[in-house]
């Protein structure tokens, strides 16, 4: 048998495996429906990498969709989710990246209007001014540590919540147009919108207080016996893949503001070098 028979074969021989996932600006960049780019779409190449045995392709897919076919158990996992105890019950979370907190994005002028303390504005500051109009997006997730009080503000009319892109990303183009003067969203999603679109107003991102920490964001398999074998694989090769923590930090640095990096720069590094030593693997 030829070298190139055998390379075939082990082709015909690998297992094919399906990520979902949702596009996000910066994230999972998508054009002509390929996905081209992103910090996500290149921090998951990293992983494929070591996944040899599996051929592994990529399925573009809406929240929603996303959500349902996860709750079908079928053998694909999504990739580019953040933890929640509604997820866990559908599936396996395996961390493989931290996301750095979700800012408030304003126009520079409102910014002039903001109570700043310690660099920061406060969720509890926001909700009590009456004259600041803000907005969630319908399609979009958000963080643990700032959800409740977000859907709290939502049920109390002091926020609004809007329809229109999956990402949420025409939120930051109403901002923008000075149809809302406030959203919550992450530096790394507005840096690729400014690129993409002809804003009328550029943005301020400015650190919540509420929400300090650094997220990890990740992969769910399905909560059956496929899923579970899956997820510790998946876990194996992102625990691999980061004994090479400078590979996920030039990612971070070429995709997010260079303040940002600089401010996150220590946590980043921390948490790779800890997340090759530490399985996140679901228990047998």
């Amino acid at each position: 048998m030829t070298l190139g028979t055998m390379l075939a074969a082990s082709v015909l021989q690998a297992q094919q495996l399906t990520w979902t996932v949702v596009p996000l600006p910066g994230a999972f960049n998508v054009r002509d429906a390929q996905l081209v780019d992103g910090l996500l779409f290149e921090a998951m190449q990293l992983i494929d990498a070591q996944l040899p045995e599996w051929q592994t392709r990529y399925e573009v897919l809406s929240l929603a969709r996303l959500e349902q076919r996860m709750g079908e158990r079928g053998e694909s996992c999504s990739s580019g989710q953040l933890k929640s105890a509604e997820r866990d019950r559908q599936g396996y979370f395996v961390p493989y990246l931290l996301s750095t907190p979700m800012h408030v994005l304003v126009r520079r002028q409102t910014l002039e209007q903001l109570l700043i303390e310690d660099g920061q504005v406060s969720l509890a500051w926001l909700f009590a001014n009456p004259y600041l109009r803000g907005a969630l997006a319908k399609a979009r997730a958000y963080p643990p540590d700032i959800r409740q009080a977000l859907q709290r503000a939502l049920a109390e009319g002091r926020l609004q919540e809007l329809g229109g892109s999956v990402a949420g990303d025409n939120l930051l183009l109403m901002v923008s147009h000075r149809r809302l003067d406030y959203v919550f969203d992450y530096p790394l999603i507005y840096t690729e919108v400014a690129r993409t679109y002809s804003l009328s107003e550029p943005l301020v991102s400015v650190p919540l207080r509420e929400s300090a920490q650094l997220v990890p964001v990740g992969i769910y398999c399905p909560r059956s016996e496929w899923g579970m074998r899956m997820a510790r694989r998946i876990d194996q090769a992102v625990r691999k893949a980061a004994q090479q923590p400078q590979d996920f930090m030039a990612l971070h640095e070429r995709w997010l503001p260079a303040e940002v990096y600089q401010r996150y720069h220590a946590q980043l590094q921390g948490y790779y070098r800890e997340r090759a030593r530490m399985s996140a693997a679901p228990a047998p």
